[in-house]
């Protein structure tokens, strides 16, 4: 028995929230259902129960932060449960980039007539064709609201088309998922610049009812140093979108990149996909890749290999013998590695590609010569946060070193612009260089204007800006129609009978999706692949199941102690009602039991620790009277 154990109970908001995967999620995806179902072999219902919350699952699937994997139990015991890359196995079976996609399936028929009918109509426009806009377009489409969705550039996606290297998520996808969006009756309208072809004023005169803003930072932060006005310096934001965009940069020899987040390393590992020019090649070198390109090709042919993923590995190896590119990169950032903001996967990748990783060094000055970087002088940081945890970094003097470049690029932050912003917008911004908005509900200080996104609250994970496009979409419905939208949803419980968890799962390691081999990480070839159907299904068995609770009938206990005999995480514990502590809800239930407080020896209860549970169900099999069962209440969102 747990000696620390107390006797204080938890109010009910606790027990709403231990299934901490799914409170993890912004868009509230249950995260436990959809790994639940692949260790059952239902793979397409795992697909739906992804897929419904959140329109860009395909995506998230592959680049997504993971908070979930964050708030997964299963890391106190060794590591989470592989969570987004178990979400990109289903998607690739049943999600926009396979055949049997059916947004039918997705969304029935009957339910969406029924929320279509509270938009009626009416009009509404989305500024920026990112993850926060097409969120909202996505969810106001279905309310029946005729949106159009207005974007600058000249493909829909926002940053991640032009921020997110294609090695990490292929474009098809994105263009996939957005397509899946406008089939819905999105009007979406590119080359659409907000302060060049339309204002907020002209929108409104067009006779748009609401306007929700969710153009991204798409500007890099200034970094006011000697030297960043030298031809070879470049602010990363503007390296990925010319990237990304497929415009030639004279990148070579040895780069320099500044910064620790996800964006320094897409950066780092961009440039490292600039591969060595054909003359620096060896023989044997260019023969090898030649050699692999034809081989691959020939497979492909033959039909021996699938496409597009090997046919894209094979051009971009033959495409490599054609590339200038460089030599060297190397990574300079304030931070320490347990500092970093960035993932733990992506530093693991960029240095196993070949991204050189120096820590606590900040840049001083950039060095040229005949107008061109010639090198960075770097010191020695001496902390990154004060005493109150805010960022502010100090540096010791003395430690200054000089390294040679041929380039550098400034990865240290993203910004707005906001530039087309009148004073007869009416918009208040920040002095953080953002719109201000009301983080619950969306809202400016405007009230046919809601802001969302990067734009509002500075950089975010992607799926917290789906999350906002989705709840600007809520708040925008309510302003124009007066009523509140209603989530088409149902209650289900479900009891297991003869629950079992998975023979061992306690000792099966995570396992890292496949990648492709280091030599072949190339161009735009994606690094990462999904796991294979065996691996996939033993992943998924990892979960604990925190979904799954044992539900205690106090009529049938005889309190014989062998639940809590059996549990083989000493989470269960018999204890005198009187010593329970907690809220008037306890209270309430303990007095319409026993029709008043019990005093001392009078009555008992069985407690349970919710952080050491494992839902092994042997509670459940041990209890002579079945007064325990293992169950599952769930809310299922229907459309």
């Amino acid at each position: 028995m747990n000696p620390n154990y107390n006797t204080e109970v938890p109010d009910a908001s606790y027990f709403e929230r231990q299934v901490l995967c799914r409170t993890g999620c912004p868009v509230n995806t249950d995260a436990g259902g959809y790994v639940q179902a692949i260790a059952e072999g239902r793979d397409e219902d795992a697909y739906i129960i992804a897929r419904r919350p959140n329109p860009f699952a395909s995506i998230c699937g592959r680049v997504c932060a993971a908070p979930c994997e964050a708030k997964c139990r299963r890391k106190d015991i060794d590591a989470a449960v592989a969570i987004r890359a178990l979400k990109r196995f289903v998607c690739e079976q049943f999600g926009v980039e396979s055949e049997r996609f059916d947004v039918n399936r997705v969304y029935a028929a009957t339910q969406r007539a029924e929320r279509a009918k509270l938009g009626l109509g009416r009009r509404v426009a989305v500024v920026g064709a990112g993850p926060a806009g097409m969120a909202c377009a996505h969810d106001l489409a279905l309310m029946g609201f005729n949106v159009t969705v207005f974007e600058a550039q000249s493909m829909a996606g926002g940053m991640l088309t032009l921020g997110i290297p294609q090695y990490r998520l292929p474009r098809e996808i994105i263009q996939a998922e957005i397509q899946a969006i406008v089939s819905l009756g999105v009007d979406l309208k590119l080359n659409s610049r907000l302060g060049r072809d339309y204002s907020l004023a002209s929108l409104k005169q067009d006779g748009f009812e609401a306007i929700f803003l969710a153009i991204g930072a798409h500007k890099s932060r200034e970094l006011n140093i000697e030297g960043v006005e030298l031809d070879g310096t470049f602010r990363a934001i503007d390296y990925l979108l010319n990237i990304n965009l497929g415009y030639r940069v004279n990148l070579h020899g040895k780069v320099v990149v500044i910064g620790g987040g996800n964006v320094a390393f897409d950066v780092a590992r961009s440039v490292v996909r600039q591969a060595a020019h054909i003359d620096d090649m060896s023989p044997e070198a260019l023969r090898k890749i030649l050699r692999e390109a034809t081989t691959t090709l020939d497979q492909l042919t033959r039909g021996e290999r699938e496409g597009p993923e090997d046919l894209k590995v094979a051009l971009d190896v033959a495409r490599q013998a054609l590339r200038a590119g460089v030599r060297e990169v190397h990574m300079y950032c304030l931070e320490s590695l347990a500092e970093m903001p960035a993932t733990k996967a992506e530093i693991d990748e960029a240095v196993e590609e070949g991204v050189k990783l120096h820590t606590r060094w900040g840049p001083k000055r950039i060095l040229g010569k005949d107008g061109r970087v010639s090198g960075i002088e770097l010191i020695k940081v001496a902390s990154v946060f004060d005493q109150n945890r805010r960022f502010n970094p100090t540096f010791l003097e003395g430690t200054e070193e000089t390294v040679a470049a041929d380039g550098v690029v400034l990865a240290i932050g993203q910004a707005a612009d906001l530039s087309w912003v009148r004073p007869e917008d009416n918009l208040k911004t920040t002095a953080r260089g953002t719109v201000e908005a009301n983080p619950q509900t969306l809202a400016t200080s405007r009230p046919d204007v809601f802001a969302g996104g990067d734009l509002a609250f500075g950089p975010r994970i992607i799926i917290t800006a789906v999350a906002e496009g989705r709840r600007a979409a809520r708040s925008i419905a309510t302003f124009l129609t007066g009523k509140a939208p209603t989530e088409s949803a149902t209650v289900r419980t479900t009891i297991y009978n003869a629950h079992r968890m998975f023979p061992g799962y306690e000792r099966l390691p995570r396992r890292q999706p496949p990648a492709i081999a280091i030599e072949r990480r190339v161009g735009i070839a994606e690094v990462e692949n999904t796991f294979p159907q065996p691996e996939a299904w033993l992943q998924a068995n990892r979960c604990l199941k925190c979904h799954v609770s044992p539900v205690f009938d106090g009529d049938l206990c005889v309190l014989c102690g062998g639940c809590v005999d059996v549990c083989p995480e000493s989470c269960l514990r018999i204890v005198d009602v009187a010593n329970l502590m907690g809220d008037e809800m306890l209270a309430a239930a303990i007095t319409a039991r026993y029709g008043r407080m019990p005093t001392s020896g009078m009555s008992a209860a069985i407690i349970k620790d919710e952080t050491a549970c494992i839902r092994c169900g042997l509670c459940a099999a041990r209890c002579p009277t079945h007064a325990i069962t293992m169950e599952r209440v769930e809310r299922l969102q229907l459309a």
